[in-house]
């Protein structure tokens, strides 16, 4: 049976043949993005993969578009985002996701200069994707991004075990790669921070930001989620509920016991803010044009967080993320083990916390409780040392 069109066969040395689909100059000239191939030496796939070739060549030559090209990248990749993998992550993970993809996709090869969305997927080797993690390190003006590169590796792997499993690929180059570490570059905030930070909050007029910081830091939740998510209709007085938007966690904090307030301060600070709207945080000041309390965007947030912490004599390092982390890190000191962290905090990943079982409310009632007996031992620890010296100085 003849071949099909633009197909020549090679015969290499051992008697085999190699097929190779050639783009022919007219289409190139006239600006065609397809590119010659090597078809490999079996005959089957290689007339299979030609003639979709072709039909994106003719799909080119009306003027019209038939989507990624079959077996390409960009294919796997759109493959990939309508799989229930991919479809079942929260909104906020699936954007992180797209991102991480687009990057990869758009990433330009450094010889040919060919979009990397092009390539034949089931080409790429642990060597390509070796390479491509080297490069997408580094912005065109030699900033590193080291968090956004392993974050691209992380969603390429997941997106190549897809493939896989729908048979578009043999293999997955993106696992077993070594990622460079990227933790230390947060240092935790620490309660003496917070206290400095809602101190000059509320002196400057901006109380929310106070509040704000006090949810963050003391349930471990993201900012994302205490001024985007978190709901008056959440909070009863005795517990507070949280939708995570990365994850899409449910998760339920409770905020007193038999003994008294988990988290001393708290309960007392929410009821005396103005419920201005539907969430808990809300801009202290209204709308100049609606005249109306709005929800704070990040961007502004993250600004007037800022100008606070300097205010506060904060040091740079202290930002909006840390408070979490913060929060995570008081606990872990209190003796909280990382099921009971989970049932608090909400994380999902293994790799995070590193034992992933079923959390109850329980559990975080008994993280809660050893994080308020490790602050009063402290207090206990402050007030004692205070009288010591008042004492010394008194006999003098």
């Amino acid at each position: 049976a003849p071949l099909p069109r633009y197909v020549n066969a090679k015969p290499l040395k051992g008697g085999t043949i190699a097929y190779y689909w050639n783009l022919p100059t007219w289409a190139r000239k006239a600006g065609c993005t397809l590119i010659s191939e090597a078809l490999g030496s079996d005959l089957a796939p290689a007339i299979t993969r030609a003639n979709e070739l072709n039909r994106a060549l003719d799909e080119w030559r009306k003027g019209g578009t038939s989507g990624p090209l079959p077996g390409s990248v960009d294919h796997l990749i759109a493959q990939y985002q309508r799989h229930t993998a991919y479809l079942s992550k929260a909104p906020r993970t699936r954007a992180g996701y797209d991102a991480g993809l687009a990057l990869i996709a758009d990433y330009r090869l450094p010889k040919s200069g060919r979009r990397f969305g092009e390539v034949p997927a089931a080409s790429v080797e642990p060597r390509h994707a070796d390479r491509l993690y080297q490069d997408l390190q580094w912005t065109a003006d030699k900033r590193r991004r080291l968090a956004t590169a392993n974050a691209a590796m992380r969603v390429a792997r997941r997106c190549w075990n897809i493939g896989r499993r729908l048979g578009l690929v043999s293999a997955n180059p993106f696992t077993a790669m070594g990622l460079e570490a990227t933790g230390g570059d947060t240092t935790p905030a620490t309660r003496a921070q917070l206290a400095s930070f809602i101190a000059a909050a509320d002196r400057m007029g901006y109380p929310s930001m106070g509040t704000a910081a006090l949810l963050a830091f003391e349930l471990c939740q993201r900012v994302t989620d205490v001024i985007g998510t978190l709901a008056w209709t959440g909070f009863d007085g005795r517990a507070i509920r949280c939708r995570q938007q990365k994850t899409g966690q449910l998760v339920r904090i409770p905020l007193i016991d038999a003994e008294g307030e988990l988290f001393p301060g708290l309960i007392a600070r929410l009821e005396a803010t103005p419920r201005r709207g539907s969430l808990i945080v809300m801009r202290d000041q209204p709308d100049r044009r609606t005249k109306t309390y709005q929800p704070y965007k990040l961007d502004w947030f993250d600004h007037l967080f800022r100008q606070i912490a300097d205010a506060a004599g904060l040091p740079a390092s202290f930002t909006a993320r840390t408070l979490r982390h913060g929060g995570l890190t008081e606990m872990g000191d209190g003796g909280a083990e990382d099921q009971e962290l989970q049932a608090i905090s909400g994380h999902t990943e293994r790799n995070t916390l590193s034992i992933y079982t079923r959390t109850t409310e329980r559990q975080a009632m008994n993280a809660a409780r050893k994080r308020r007996a490790l602050r009063l031992e402290r207090e206990d620890i402050e007030t004692m040392a205070a009288a010591g010296q008042d004492a010394a100085e008194g006999a003098e």
